[in-house]
């Protein structure tokens, strides 16, 4: 098998997509990548990511590879779990205190920076059959109704009442209630729902 037949079959299995880091970790040269392009059979849809003709990379999964230590978080999370129906205006992601908001803004995300408990709630999501990274429902309701955060009623009240129905996990929500300084807040919205 040559180089290129091996990058095309690596890019098959992920969903027609090949990462310049994953030829890397092989020992494969990104001269193969342009060679590919020319040949009209990859397409560069952004520094490091390369998709097939049969391959798609949506936004989600572009931000996430732009920037890997970013959570999808609050409302953004809310439409990648499905308690929202509205796509989110501003893609918000969570990011570790420390992180460079500059960039971020510039691609029109809104950063929250947080010093502690980063990876609580933190999971894999599959859209298109691409991983991104999320926070859990209950890390989402509970970020939502912290004091320092205004989130859009109009979509966390239908999300409590959805999470409700639903049968979640209440227990893991107010662990992280209580986690966060929230449980009196998040007992008084519950209270109403359950």
């Amino acid at each position: 098998m040559t180089k290129k037949e091996m990058v095309l079959r690596m890019a098959a299995d992920n969903n027609g997509i090949i990462l310049t880091k994953q030829l890397t970790e092989v020992g494969i040269y990104r001269s193969v990548l342009k060679d590919l392009e020319d040949e009209g059979k990859l397409t560069k849809v952004q520094h490091g990511v390369y998709v097939t003709k049969d391959g798609y990379a949506d936004d989600f999964f572009l931000l996430q590879h732009r920037f890997p230590s970013g959570i999808y978080s609050h409302e953004t999370a809310l439409y990648l779990l499905g308690y929202s129906d509205r796509t989110p205006i501003r893609i918000t992601m969570t990011f570790p205190q420390g992180t460079s908001s500059k960039r971020v803004k510039d691609e029109d995300i809104r950063p929250i920076l947080i010093s502690k408990n980063l990876d609580v709630g933190k999971t894999a999501l599959y859209r298109n059959g691409n991983e991104i990274i999320v926070y859990e429902i209950e890390r989402t309701l509970v970020d939502l109704i912290k004091p320092r955060y205004e989130a859009d009623m109009e979509q966390l009240i239908p999300a409590l009442k959805r999470y409700a129905r639903n049968k979640n996990d209440i227990n893991k929500l107010f662990e992280y209630a209580k986690l966060f300084g929230v449980e009196q807040k998040m007992h008084d919205y519950m209270g109403v729902l359950l």
